[in-house]
């Protein structure tokens, strides 16, 4: 009789228990801003407007040269640990899963993997048809 019971018991807490179903779609907005890093608006380039989308991927030390952007650009941290250092000696890191804003008035830096093993850096530039993404500065 206490089986019987139980089973009964049992029963009805299976069906008491909503399903818990994953949404079909999930929707997040990562990261917004209206400015640069440096508290910079900026505004997007005359001419053909084009969407770029760029994957850099650095090597544990490696750092890319003194560089400017001509453009604005939304860059997120896959991986890794990655600094911007600019010529004054100021820098600035972002670790896995944070994001940042550069502009054409973001002073000239290099970009740095500061941290352990390969670090992976995903950069979308608002663009215009023959605009480059950087500037190497000499």
């Amino acid at each position: 009789m206490i089986k019987f019971f139980a089973s009964i018991l049992f029963s009805l807490m299976v069906f008491a228990v909503p399903a818990v179903a994953a949404e079909p779609v999930n929707v997040t907005e990562m990261f917004s801003s209206s400015s640069t890093i440096d508290g910079d608006s900026f505004k997007y380039p005359s001419g053909k407007a084009e969407m770029r989308l760029v994957r850099v991927e650095f090597q544990e030390g490696a750092t890319f040269p003194l560089h400017t952007h001509a453009t604005p650009l939304l860059a997120y941290i896959e991986k890794g640990e990655l600094t911007l250092s600019k010529e004054d000696g100021t820098s600035q890191s972002w670790e896995a899963d944070e994001s940042f804003v550069l502009g054409p008035k973001t002073p000239a830096h290099t970009m740095g993997n500061t941290g352990e093993g390969t670090a992976v850096m995903w950069v979308t530039f608002a663009a215009s048809e023959g605009m480059p993404n950087l500037n190497l500065v000499s």
